[in-house]
């Protein structure tokens, strides 16, 4: 397996040069870490996103600090996103009526430890990465937003990778959310606290 410094030198010259702004975010990944700054990295789509994704796995390998970092692609976390928002409470009056059968409410108990040790992760983790954000589901953007918000209040680091460019996550998130601030919000909030690269 290729190491983060061969990763950076193998990648093409946009890459290389984000790759390179990686490593010395991670070469200060302390004071990073207490700043509670992060990376919003748009334009992260297949081998690019990747090879980004790749990377800060090897460097958050290679750095000497013991780090309590959660990686999570966005598949699980709008998984998280689904069952916390809209799958829990909706069964949640059957589960908890007298007349629930035993196997409904260990069911619906395990899902909710699970989603709970998944909200945990996300809120109290030093490092949150998630990859591959792309939401497309107004409970997605509700958790991503409830999630980017805990996170700044507690200044703790996020790194965001889309594959969208900026008008594009502008205007999906736009499409779902209800409330029309999450994308003004999020975007506020990481680049307040974050990197930003196309």
């Amino acid at each position: 397996m290729a190491d983060a410094a061969e990763l950076a030198e193998q990648a093409p010259v946009q890459d290389r040069d984000l790759l390179q702004r990686l490593s010395l975010y991670f070469d200060a990944f302390e004071q990073r870490l207490r700043q509670g700054q992060g990376w919003f990295i748009f334009n992260a789509d297949g081998k690019r996103g990747k090879r980004i994704s790749t990377f800060i796995e090897r460097r958050l390998d290679e750095v000497d600090v013991d780090v309590d970092a959660c990686m999570m692609p966005w598949r699980d976390f709008a998984l998280s996103a689904y069952v916390t928002e809209v799958g829990l409470p909706e069964l949640e009056p059957r589960a908890t009526s007298a007349d629930c059968d035993d196997r409904l409410r260990r069911e619906f108990e395990f899902a909710r430890q699970v989603t709970e040790h998944v909200w945990l992760r996300c809120q109290s983790s030093e490092l949150l990465v998630v990859t591959g954000l792309q939401p497309r589901q107004s409970h997605e953007a509700m958790f991503l937003d409830r999630t980017v918000e805990q996170r700044y209040a507690s200044r703790k680091a996020t790194i965001l990778l889309t594959p969208e460019m900026p008008s594009e996550l502008e205007a999906d998130l736009r499409s779902i959310d209800p409330t029309e601030t999450a994308w003004n919000r999020l975007f506020s909030r990481m680049y307040e606290t974050s990197l930003v690269a196309l």
